[in-house]
């Protein structure tokens, strides 16, 4: 993995804490079997540690996409929680 691979990776995506661009500095390659790297992605200007990543990273490819966000589900609320003591006190 290269530098120039990283900045068109992470192209749409910047620290959320303090908005930096990630570069290679911001990774460090955990693990790798075959072309899946398990890396951290830590921002180096504030660091806010993001956890571990997976990579499907082929070497063979010129040019890769970018990484794109992707909307989770809401935050659990006040009724989720009450529902999960009801739920765990009639089955446990």
């Amino acid at each position: 993995m290269n530098s120039n691979d990283i900045k068109k990776i992470f192209s749409n995506l910047c620290c959320s804490k303090c908005r930096n661009d990630f570069g290679i500095e911001n990774i460090t390659v955990k693990e790798q079997y075959g072309s899946l790297m398990i890396c951290n992605l830590t921002c180096q200007k504030c660091g806010m540690n993001f956890g571990d990543i997976i990579f499907n990273y082929n070497q063979s490819v010129q040019n890769h996409n970018s990484l794109d966000i992707i909307e989770g589900p809401p935050p659990i609320g006040v009724d989720d929680v009450l529902d999960a003591h009801e739920f765990i006190k009639k089955n446990l």
